[in-house]
């Protein structure tokens, strides 16, 4: 048990040495302030995203979609009434903006839907009552309005009434029922784009727009922020689906559930509503899973700051601690003092990394959100919501790491002796001797993990683990490294920098325990640079020369996806001939996007059709099947992309089943194909035989490939006109266009991974800056003999500037071969196992040089201010005896 001295003993210690405590202080709150940053973004995401689904699906338990994507609303009248469904709402979503903000469209039959949102209803009745829904300026019928104001007093009437039924819900949503290109939107959203009741506003479509008006508010506690509602028939004009629907939101019971199913008829299914967020959330797994591994490697950094510094406080206590055992104090004593001092900074270390981390996710959460819109969906996250859980995972996570980094330091102290009062150097000593014993170690940690690699197979999280064991097992092999490279350039220093290079190389060996542990916080923090940066490099080149080879037309037509089915906007069948006319094109290819059910769950489909015959831009991985046009063709075959193919097991010969609407049918895999568009994984098929299966004769984008001699801009001035002329909404891009929106795209994706990179080593920089600072105090004796003695205070700045200097240069070329495999070991099982992607490593000479200035910069700035400090002591006072 601590005695009440010992209690005073530390708190003296840590006062009279600010610097190196709140260095701690601070290389903990960085650690931990990235894990709660990285977790609360993720965190926010996937709530809000969640919330979401939950708008737009309601308390449906349900639903029915059909195979084509859209169900005739004929036909959900004819199955509401034939299966008795009472609680169902025909529905049709899709992505806009509004305002430069992102919203889902969402329409709905208010009548049908009261029973699965009741809230809706009720919220709506309350904005009537209080005077904030719009007044429909187009009745100007006398009877038109004496039905309005009717409907008004009735929807009033039922508004009092605590047993308001779904007819009310219903008549709530009258404005909407009678107003044109109407819609309402929570209150939130309405005045963060400045808009009030009555406004007409600009609905952006993707390649068309529509002119809306806002009738209605909703209250922020019904939970519809993000959303724009409508009503069906609205929706249908606005995009362009008139006479069909979505899907059906449906309430079941399990046994009401069998039944339905089995009465559908061919190409409609009924699959849970959860199916559907499950599916979505599985996009997006493995990109918050590898944002969570760049944050734990700031936080392994930090468990070297916080070895460093604790191993430090023992160093320069042993006169203290041997002394102490003189006077009585137990081994367990020593122990329990140790760790005391690593939680309270530990503690507070937490508690400012909470804060910081608060502030820090509150802009990665845009990032976050940012990169899933950019890749995968529409998501609309305003705010960081702070989950308890993040918190409490983070500050345990810190208290864990710190805890467990103090253990050897707190042993070392345990172990103290009272002759150790004058044997001050006797550490290094050992710390020297077990230098092979590390590195032994470090070998064995690197064995283990790429051995869990060879035996892990398609586990990410072992391929993390495996990831982390070699960086945990380098960093053991760096103080060996370390004190190799100090030993090999002190000739070279002595020569370049005379006594003061001698001096400093050998000052790095004669404190290998700060030393060693310093450049390897800030070696495996510039691995981690370099890492991501080969990985990063590499991704980049393969999408370069994956676009080169895939983009094969020189102008692309597109109409922007919208809906859930991830169609593009039709355009006319006839357009295509329309534009072969045109004397520079001289082929034209036409596709069709959407998402087709397989049984691994909703998989993108891309079916093509090329008036020369044969698709063109296919880059296939391995062998193909026999006769692979003529079978593709003919519709025995399709085309899946690599990352399909590795996250279902296929290989060529393998056959998928799609449900078509003829219900499910089984198709061979021809070929598989390099993709890096979607880590979810495309399906090929040819378009004659996806409008038969599918009954979707639709196009959605056309290429057009041109003649050698012909000009790009005046053929899309051709095409502008063409489409202008037949009043088509589409964009028109180039070839280069394309590309350049893809980079760019990329480029962004990569902001957040280069942000963590620089908190890591904002992290490595703490860390090597504290060890600056310890070796600074526990040689000021040292440096007061050198003063003494004659070297000026300039002198005395330049030998600890040189000696920073190596450090940093021994980080960075220790950090070369770590860097490398961390890259390799991203690319070839990280990303393979998070993505499905395979692409070459390219290793740039600027990544690697870089690399080693950013250590030699970190070290060297670091050491700033411990070297003017030096300079500025008094020798006398130094040389002083405690």
């Amino acid at each position: 048990m601590l005695t009440a001295a010992l209690i005073n003993a530390s708190r003296r210690y840590l006062a009279r040495h600010r610097w190196q405590t709140w260095l701690s202080v601070a290389g903990i709150a960085l650690g931990v302030a990235v894990v709660i940053a990285v977790d609360l973004a993720n965190e926010s995401a996937k709530r809000g995203f969640r919330l979401s689904v939950e708008q737009v699906t309601g308390t449906a338990t349900h639903q029915i979609v059909a195979a084509s994507g859209s169900i005739p609303e004929q036909l959900y009248a004819t199955l509401r009434l034939e299966q008795r469904l009472n609680a169902a709402s025909p529905a049709i979503d899709a992505p806009v903006r509004i305002g430069g903000r992102s919203f889902t469209l969402l329409g709905l039959d208010p009548l049908a839907a009261a029973p699965l949102r009741p809230d809706l209803g009720r919220s709506l009745i309350s904005a009537a009552e209080a005077g904030i829904a719009a007044p429909d300026p187009s009745v100007s019928d006398p009877a038109a309005a004496d039905a309005a104001r009717a409907a008004d007093a009735s929807m009033h009437a039922d508004a009092a009434d605590p047993g308001m039924n779904a007819s009310a819900a219903a008549r709530g949503l009258l404005r909407l029922l009678r107003d044109p290109a109407s819609f309402a939107l929570s209150a939130d959203d309405a005045n963060v784009l400045g808009l009030t009741v009555g406004d007409p506003v600009e609905v952006d479509l993707g390649a068309d727009s529509a002119r809306m008006t806002l009738v209605a508010l909703i209250p922020e506690q019904v939970g519809l922020s993000g959303l724009a509602l409508t009503d069906i028939a609205t929706a249908q004009e606005v995009l362009g689906r008139l006479g069909e629907i979505e899907r059906i939101d449906l309430i079941l019971t399990d046994a009401e559930a069998a039944r339905v199913a089995a009465a559908l008829p061919p190409g409609l299914r009924l699959e849970p509503s959860a199916q559907r967020t499950n599916a979505l959330t599985q996009m997006t797994r493995a990109f918050h899973t590898n944002l969570t591994a760049m944050s734990l490697l700031a936080m392994l950094v930090g468990a070297f700051i916080v070895y460093n510094t604790m191993t430090f406080a023992v160093l320069q206590r042993r006169p203290l601690l041997g002394t102490l055992r003189m006077l009585g104090t137990t081994r367990s004593q020593l122990f329990a003092l140790i760790l005391t001092e690593t939680l309270a900074l530990a503690a507070i270390g937490a508690l400012l990394g909470v804060l910081l981390g608060i502030a820090v996710g509150a802009g990665l959460v845009q990032l976050v959100t940012r990169t899933i819109n950019d890749i995968y969906f529409q998501l609309n996250v305003r705010t960081l919501h702070l989950d308890p859980w993040s918190l409490s995972k983070g500050i345990g996570l810190g208290l864990g790491v710190t805890l467990l980094a103090a253990l050897g330091p707190a042993l070392e102290a345990a172990r103290s002796q009272p002759r150790d009062v004058v044997r001050r150097t006797r550490i290094e000593g050992q710390t020297r001797r077990l230098l092979p014993w590390l590195a032994s170690a470090g070998v064995l940690l690197i064995v283990i993990g790429m051995g869990l690699i060879a035996l892990s197979a398609r586990s990410m999280s072992i391929g993390f683990l495996a990831l982390f064991l070699v960086i945990l097992g380098t960093a053991l092999l760096m103080p060996l490294g370390v004190h190799g490279f100090a030993t090999l350039t002190t000739p070279l220093f002595g020569r370049l920098f005379g006594i003061q290079g001698r001096l400093a190389a050998r000052g790095i060996t004669a404190s290998i325990t700060r030393s060693g542990l310093a450049v390897a916080a800030l070696a495996v923090a510039v691995s981690a640079t370099m890492g991501v940066s080969i990985m990063i490099g590499s991704f980049r080149t393969s999408v370069s020369d994956w676009l080169a080879n895939t983009l094969t037309s020189d102008l692309y037509i597109s109409g922007e996806a919208s809906g859930s089915a991830g169609r593009g906007q039709t355009l006319p069948p006839g357009l295509a001939d329309d534009l072969l006319a045109l004397p520079e094109v001289v082929a034209v290819s036409q596709g069709r996007r959407s998402r087709v059910q397989a049984r691994g769950g909703t998989t993108h489909v891309l079916a093509l059709e090329s008036s020369t015959g044969q698709p063109r831009g296919f880059d296939f991985a391995g062998p193909t099947a026999d006769d692979l046009w003529p079978r593709w063709h003919a519709g025995e075959l399709v085309l899946v992309s690599q990352p399909y193919a590795y996250r279902q097991q296929l290989a060529v010969g393998d056959r998928i089943a799609l449900f078509t609407t003829d219900g499910w049918q089984d198709f061979e895999v021809g070929g598989i194909f390099r993709d890096y568009g979607s880590d979810s994984g495309t399906l090929i098929l040819p378009r004659p035989l996806y409008a038969e299966r599918w009954d979707d004769p639709a196009i959605s984008s056309l290429g057009l490939v041109l003649t050698e001699a012909a000009e790009i801009d005046s053929v899309r001035q051709q095409v502008d006109a063409l489409l202008a002329a037949h009043d088509i909404a589409a964009s028109v891009q180039t070839n280069r266009a394309i590309r350049e929106l893809s980079l760019t795209i990329f480029d962004r994706t990569f902001t957040i991974t280069k942000v963590l990179r620089l908190l890591a080593i904002g992290v490595a920089f703490v860390g090597i800056l504290s060890a600056l600072m310890a070796l600074e105090l526990e040689r000021a004796r040292d440096y007061a003999v050198l003063r003494a003695t004659g070297m000026t205070r300039g002198q005395l700045r330049a030998l600890i500037l040189i000696q920073t200097s190596a450090m940093g240069i021994a980080a960075g070329l220790l950090a070369i071969p770590l860097g490398l495999a961390m890259g390799d070991l991203l690319i070839s099982v990280i990303n393979l196992r998070s993505f499905g992607w395979t692409m070459p490593m390219q290793v740039e000479a600027q990544t690697l040089v870089s690399g080693v200035l950013l250590a030699w910069l970190a070290a060297v700035l670091a050491g700033l201010y411990p070297a003017m400090r030096a300079a500025r002591a008094v020798p006398a006072r130094a040389l002083r005896e405690e």
